[in-house]
C-alpha cells in the first residue's frame, strides 16, 4: 500500500529520532546553499543566496524552485517562485540574488526565458532527525489521522506550518502528512501538491528508496486522476530511474498505455488545475505551473479568479489574459516550454491541450513537446 511503510517508519522512529536534537548554530560558516540549474543560459557570474539573517538562530532549512528569464544583455529578470518549503524569507533571498546574476548573451541576441534554479538552504553538521517539538506534532497528527479525526489532525498540522523552523527532514514528513490530510478531506489537487513538495525537499535519509517508489506511484495516480497526463508521464519516467521500481512499473503499465492512447488520439485533453500559493504565506504569489503535452492550448471551466498566464519557452515567451474563447500556440522552434497561470489561491480551471488538425502537424507536436521536466530527484 503506497506510503504506508513510510508513515509506519515515521511513527516507529519518531521517538528515537527526536533524541537527535539539533546542535546550537552560531557560526555563519555552518550555513550553506546547494543549487542546480536548468536552461540554455550560460552563466558568467551566479552567486548563491545568503541564509536569511532572521532565520540563522533557528534550525530551519529550506528549498526554493525559481523560474527566471535571461535578457539579451545577460541579466536575470522576472523571477517566479514555482514552489518552496521554508517561507517567504528564503524566497526573497533567492529573488534578491538573481538580480546580481550575469549570463553570456545568446547567439541570436534574444532573451532566453526558460531557466530554472533549485536552491537548498542547509545547515552543515545538522542532525537529520527530528526535534522533540516536531516529534510531538507528528505524533498528534498521525494519531488523529489513524483515528479519522481529520479536523484535529489539520489543526495540529496547520499549527506546525505556522510555527516553522523545521529542517528539510522534518519538512518532508510534514508535507507528506499534509498530503494525507488533504486526501482525507477529499482534495486530490491539494494532496498532489503536498506530495510533490514532500518529494522535492526529501533526500535519501528522509525518504528511503521503497518509500520514494510508493510516493512516485501515488503522485502518478493523482496526476492521472486529474488528467495531468504530461506530468504523469514524466513522473513515470522519474520512477523508472529508481532502482527496484520494476514491479510498480509493471503494475502501472496498463494505465500508462491508456494515457499514451489518449494523447495520441483524443482531440482535446483537459488537465484539471488548481491555483495554489507555493509558500503557504500571505506574501506568496498563487499560481499553477505545467509543462504542456501539446503546443496549442486554451482554458475552460474557470471557477474563481484566474487572471493571466505566461508561457516561458527556451527561445520565446508569450503572456495573456486567461479567456475561455482564445487559443494560443507554442511554436515548435521555441523549444521546451512551461506555462504559469496566476490567480487567487484555490481557483480552479481546465487546461486544454489541442491536437493539431493535420497529421504532419500532429507528428511535429508529439516530437516537439517538452519531455525533460522532472521533479527533483534525490536518489
Amino acid at each position: 500500500m503506497a506510503l504506508v511503510n513510510q508513515f509506519r517508519q515515521i511513527l516507529c522512529g519518531i521517538a528515537l529520532s527526536a533524541l537527535a536534537m539539533a546542535p546550537a548554530v552560531a557560526a555563519r560558516d555552518n550555513y550553506a546553499t546547494d543549487s542546480d540549474y536548468e536552461g540554455l543560459a550560460v552563466a558568467i557570474d551566479r552567486d548563491l543566496p545568503d541564509f536569511p539573517r532572521q532565520k540563522r538562530r533557528w534550525t530551519q532549512e529550506a528549498w526554493v524552485r525559481l523560474s527566471y528569464v535571461v535578457t539579451a544583455d545577460g541579466q536575470a529578470v522576472d523571477p517566479i517562485v514555482i514552489n518552496s518549503s521554508g517561507g517567504i524569507d528564503f524566497e526573497n533571498e533567492v529573488r534578491k540574488v538573481t538580480e546580481r546574476w550575469r549570463f553570456k548573451p545568446s547567439d541570436t541576441g534574444a532573451e532566453l526565458p526558460y531557466n530554472i534554479a533549485n536552491m537548498r538552504f542547509v545547515i552543515r553538521g545538522r542532525g537529520k532527525g527530528t526535534t522533540r517539538k516536531f516529534a510531538r506534532y507528528a505524533k498528534h497528527i498521525m494519531k488523529n489521522l489513524h483515528g479519522n479525526n481529520v479536523e484535529v489532525a489539520r489543526r495540529h498540522a496547520d499549527e506546525a506550518v505556522e510555527i516553522g523552523g523545521w529542517n528539510l527532514y522534518e519538512s518532508t514528513i510534514l508535507w507528506l502528512m499534509l498530503g494525507r490530510i488533504e486526501g482525507a478531506e477529499g482534495n486530490d489537487a491539494g494532496k498532489l501538491e503536498m506530495y510533490r513538495r514532500g518529494l522535492a525537499v526529501s533526500d535519501s535519509r528522509s525518504l528511503r528508496r521503497n518509500a520514494r517508489i510508493d510516493l512516485l506511484e501515488d503522485i502518478f495516480e493523482l496526476e492521472s486522476k486529474l488528467h495531468q497526463y504530461a506530468a504523469a508521464m514524466v513522473t513515470l519516467e522519474t520512477l523508472s530511474d529508481v532502482r527496484g521500481s520494476s514491479e510498480v512499473l509493471e503494475h502501472l503499465s496498463a494505465r500508462s498505455a491508456a494515457i499514451v492512447e489518449i494523447l495520441d488520439n483524443q482531440d482535446v485533453v483537459a488537465a484539471q488545475a488548481t491555483v495554489s500559493n507555493p509558500c503557504n504565506c500571505d506574501d506568496g504569489v498563487a499560481l499553477w505551473d505545467y509543462i504542456p503535452i501539446r503546443r496549442t492550448f486554451s482554458f475552460a471551466n474557470l471557477n474563481g479568479n484566474v487572471e493571466r498566464f505566461e508561457a516561458r519557452c527556451e527561445r520565446q515567451r508569450i503572456s495573456g489574459i486567461v479567456e475561455t474563447d482564445q487559443k494560443w500556440t507554442l511554436a515548435a522552434d521555441w523549444g521546451n516550454c512551461q506555462v504559469f497561470v496566476f490567480g487567487d489561491d484555490g481557483a480552479t480551471f481546465d487546461f486544454l491541450g489541442h491536437l493539431p488538425d493535420s497529421e504532419e502537424d500532429q507528428a511535429i507536436d508529439r516530437t516537439a513537446v517538452a519531455r525533460n521536466y522532472v521533479l527533483d530527484r534525490r536518489d
